[in-house]
């Protein structure tokens, strides 16, 4: 386990800690080596520095993606374990999995499942207790999850699982107000824009996919505020686009996001494409991390930049492995990814 340290000690020696992580990490032009291979095998054997597990090919990509995001976690915890009193921001992006663990068990206890399901442990920072498994009230006692104290119908189940992903922006929203003042506005705008833009395109593909009708969506929205006001700082540019037709270009070319769009072609007919937006938005907002990343090199930021960057390569190992083991073409799962190929 780390030595704790103050916070003026801890932030220079995770900067130098993280900065040789990034080094050597499949980021940026290097994540094109992930695609690069022709088997899990190797896909194992380029990532990890262990061996290839005695596992059949068809188990081989789970258990290579539960590696991977086992091996992000305790990178993770080993750099934030370095401050005596971390910030509540780097403390509250890794409580994400708790959320995501109990919104796992939730759906396992409402269809009678009685085995503990597979959860990522981020101990010692959980706020859960996972070891009251199956007691749903014990595991959320004293933390603040204790509502989640009965097991859920299968009808709730997804209200309940909204709640939670309310609550969860909630806390990163409030965490935020803690962050070392000479990057506080900074990174808050990173969030506010990410968070903006995932309201954004959840309201898109409930009235795209869904024939949501756009009153009914406020509803379906996250709050950075906790409750359902129109000028919240993440819910307004939503709300605002609700009631544009979704194949009026001349609208949205005007959009605060625009730059994503899918592209337009005179004299075809153009439909607003979310999966496209999704893509293009998540290469810029891990490239701004990229950058912040050196900004402010002797706070939290290089830690909140590297979760963002490092959870940016799960993604793309996790996509290299599920395209090996469905022979889906390298070319078509870098694209997926948002790799760009030579």
């Amino acid at each position: 386990m780390a030595m704790a340290m103050d916070k003026s000690s801890a932030d220079a020696y995770v900067y130098v800690k993280a900065s040789g992580i990034l080094a050597r990490s499949f980021v940026g032009a290097k994540a094109r080596e992930l695609f690069s291979v022709r088997s899990l095998k190797e896909l194992w054997s380029l990532i990890f520095k262990k061996e290839v597990p005695a596992v059949p090919e068809t188990m081989l990509a789970a258990a290579l993606e539960k590696e991977a995001v086992s091996s992000f976690i305790n990178s993770y915890k080993r750099l934030i374990l370095n401050y005596e009193k971390p910030s509540p921001l780097l403390v509250e992006l890794l409580r994400f999995y708790d959320y995501e663990n109990l919104k796992q068990f939730g759906a396992a206890l409402c269809t009678g499942q009685k085995e503990i399901p597979s959860y990522t442990d981020i101990s010692p920072l959980n706020i859960l207790n996972y070891s009251k498994w199956p007691d749903i009230a014990q595991i959320t006692k004293n933390s603040p999850l204790s509502w989640y104290d009965h097991v859920s119908t299968v009808q709730n189940q997804q209200m309940d699982d909204y709640r939670m992903d309310c609550q969860y922006i909630a806390e990163l929203w409030k965490a935020l107000d803690h962050v070392d003042s000479s990057c506080r506005e900074d990174i808050r705008a990173l969030f506010k824009e990410k968070f903006s833009l995932e309201n954004i395109l959840w309201s898109l593909r409930l009235r795209i996919y869904y024939n949501m009708d756009s009153d009914e969506i406020p509803m379906h929205l996250s709050y950075a505020e906790g409750n359902a006001a129109k000028n919240d700082p993440i819910a307004s540019p939503a709300l605002k686009t609700l009631h544009w037709a979704t194949d009026d270009w001349d609208t949205w070319k005007h959009w605060q996001f625009s730059e994503f769009l899918n592209p337009h072609e005179e004299g075809t007919v153009w439909n607003i494409d979310p999966r496209w937006i999704a893509g293009a938005y998540k290469n810029h907002y891990v490239e701004k991390a990229r950058k912040l990343f050196h900004r402010y090199p002797f706070t939290e930021c290089p830690l909140v930049c590297w979760f963002i960057i490092k959870r940016d390569e799960l993604d793309d190992i996790c996509t290299a492995s599920e395209s090996l083991r469905m022979n889906i073409p390298a070319s078509e799962a870098m694209h997926a990814a948002g790799v760009q190929e030579v």
